[in-house]
């Protein structure tokens, strides 16, 4: 299924959403949240980086407390840190890359916050 506009505020709302997902799930819901009514494929792209910015922040928080509090076992968690943001990373450029382009976002790993 292929957008519409190439260049017009579907893309570039999805765009943001995708962005937004490498830091957690704020932003993406928040255009989930400005865009679910307007415009249905923005709306489910961002639902779908909504779901993997919880992903990422859900994996991001043991890895932390790993880190915080096991002296022994603290450079596990940084490990864990850097490979969670790494990969987020990656694949929210893809994604991005994706909805750019006018295919729909997909990732790999997702908690269902948000139906899409």
């Amino acid at each position: 299924m292929a957008y519409q506009n190439l260049g017009g505020p579907d893309t570039q709302a999805a765009g943001l959403a995708q962005l937004g997902a490498i830091i957690g799930p704020l932003i993406p819901y928040l255009v989930w949240l400005n865009r679910r009514n307007e415009e249905p494929i923005s709306a489910r792209d961002a639902a779908a980086a909504t779901n993997f910015g919880t992903f990422v922040l859900v994996a991001f928080i043991p890895a932390t407390v790993l880190r915080l509090y096991a002296p022994w076992l603290g450079w596990v968690g940084a490990i864990l840190q850097v490979a969670i943001l790494l990969s987020a990373f990656v694949l929210c450029f893809q994604a991005f890359g994706s909805v750019r382009r006018g295919v729909p976002a997909q990732y790999p790993f997702d908690i269902d916050v948000l139906r899409v």
